[in-house]
């Protein structure tokens, strides 16, 4: 077999995808603490990108990073239940839209790099909610 070896560094950088603006929908979430015992919501985020592929992110709102968690809202049109000062975490479930990926890197070197939400954007005006995505199927196994 005959192959081109990568380092471990290109081996762990082939799975992140660039920076930039992604679908998403928001598969579940849940009321958490943070570590400093700060409410915050737990997501689990599919995200997909314009060749049908997706990959699942966790992300965190909290109010301490008060413009991701309005601009979440806004995405998932909650801006109301974010004016009123009280959000459920089930209310984001299954809502979908755009958002920023970025690259994270490890500042200890300890562990890979990754792929998180940097942002999330609010819809144009006059347009709805972002219609749910769902990945190219890779299989090749068609039973016919």
């Amino acid at each position: 077999m005959k192959f081109a070896p990568k380092s471990a560094a290109e081996i762990d950088a082939g799975d992140l995808w660039p920076n930039g603006t992604y679908d998403f929908e928001i598969l579940s979430a849940e009321e958490a603490t943070s570590k400093a015992g700060n409410d915050m919501i737990k997501l689990r985020v599919k995200i997909f990108n314009d060749a049908g592929q997706s990959q699942t992110l966790f992300d965190y709102l909290m109010e301490s990073v008060a413009y991701k968690l309005r601009h979440a809202c806004e995405a998932c049109g909650l801006l109301e239940d974010y004016e009123s000062g009280e959000l459920n975490a089930e209310d984001f479930e299954g809502k979908s839209g755009t958002c920023k990926i970025n690259v994270q890197k490890d500042k200890s070197g300890q562990y890979p790099d990754k792929n998180g939400i940097a942002d999330y954007l609010a819809p144009k005006a006059g347009a709805k909610q972002a219609p749910k995505r769902r990945p190219v199927d890779d299989d090749d196994s068609i039973p016919f």
